[in-house]
């Protein structure tokens, strides 16, 4: 979970620690219930190369996002990833944990160097890729790319 609750709040909210350890007022809620995400956690270089040949079969657009548990801006996307996944079903949303050694092969293939990165595959072609925590720049390419 992205945040803790520290103490209930006036009306409903609470006080939530984030990531960075720092406390915000939020919905209470919103916590509480949560839709399932289209995203898949592949597990292996094999699972990797299935779902890059489920995309490069279909034509569809594929974002991988590079990540890793100790990761403060990670866990923070994290759930924007998520809510991606559900807005936009046409595309395969992939999570790929860099400290997974059944995955080196496609982090070592892929040159990670930071993390989060995305990459985007349509078909099974690269087609962009970038390094950071960047909601907005996320969003505006899976627009970009499924027109």
């Amino acid at each position: 979970m992205l945040s803790q609750l520290v103490r209930p709040a006036k009306s409903g909210h609470a006080l939530l620690r984030n990531a960075y350890g720092l406390t915000t007022l939020g919905q209470r809620a919103s916590y509480a219930t949560g839709a399932a995400d289209k995203v898949v956690e592949v597990q292996s270089d094999k699972d990797f190369a299935s779902k890059l040949s489920e995309a490069a079969g279909s034509r569809s657009l594929m974002i991988c996002d590079f990540t890793a548990k100790w990761c403060g801006p990670c866990r923070m996307i994290a759930p924007v990833f998520s809510k991606l996944s559900n807005k936009y079903p046409d595309v395969s949303f992939v999570k790929i944990d860099i400290d997974n050694n059944d995955l080196a092969a496609t982090v070592n293939d892929h040159s990670i160097t930071g993390v989060p990165t995305f990459v985007f595959y349509k078909g099974d072609r690269r087609i962009e890729s970038f390094s950071g925590a960047r909601p907005d720049l996320l969003e505006e390419l899976i627009k970009k790319h499924t027109k």
